[in-house]
């Protein structure tokens, strides 16, 4: 928990926005002095709830953590990203699509890289080395988060408005 959030507060945004629903999470944010940081600002509540009340144009970058989260809810907050990112915004999320076989997360990255593009997204994956560690670590973990020895990196750019092509038809 935190690890994209302390990530972000190492490059030392001017500030940064954390959405989040769970009960518990919340109350260890609190209790860790997140919402004490000069420039975070920790929004409680669903992403669903949350986003509609934030102004338009006012992020540089977002990034989703869509573990635990469904397809059409990505695609629900893919939807958000024209309205909430400035032109040349910097989107990206955690890649856990079809993590158990390499050729159909493939397809699932070409499938979201072309949702994306409908929204006006230039959309990149790059690859990353990551070790995984011994098959024992994973023991009392649900689900493990990686499965190979590379993590495709998602990298977004939101283009100019007039870059946005109509939305793809829903699955």
């Amino acid at each position: 928990m935190g690890i994209i959030d302390s990530a972000i507060q190492r490059r030392r945004p001017r500030s940064h926005t954390i959405i989040e629903a769970h009960p518990a999470v919340h109350a260890r944010m609190v209790r860790d002095g997140w919402t004490a940081r000069p420039g975070v600002r920790v929004l409680f509540g669903r992403w669903q709830d949350v986003l509609p009340g934030l102004e338009e144009a006012s992020f540089d970058a977002a990034y989703y953590d869509t573990y635990g989260e469904h397809d059409a809810d990505m695609a629900d907050f893919h939807e958000q990203l024209p309205r909430l990112l400035r032109a040349g915004g910097v989107y990206s999320f955690f890649n856990g699509m079809c993590p158990f076989n390499v050729f159909f997360q493939g397809v699932a990255c070409a499938v979201v890289q072309l949702e994306l593009k409908a929204l006006g997204l230039e959309t990149s994956f790059t690859p990353v080395a990551v070790h995984t560690g011994p098959e024992a670590q994973w023991t009392d973990i649900r689900r493990r988060y990686f499965l190979s020895d590379t993590y495709y990196l998602p990298h977004c750019v939101l283009g100019e408005p007039a870059a946005a092509a109509a939305p793809l038809g829903r699955r």
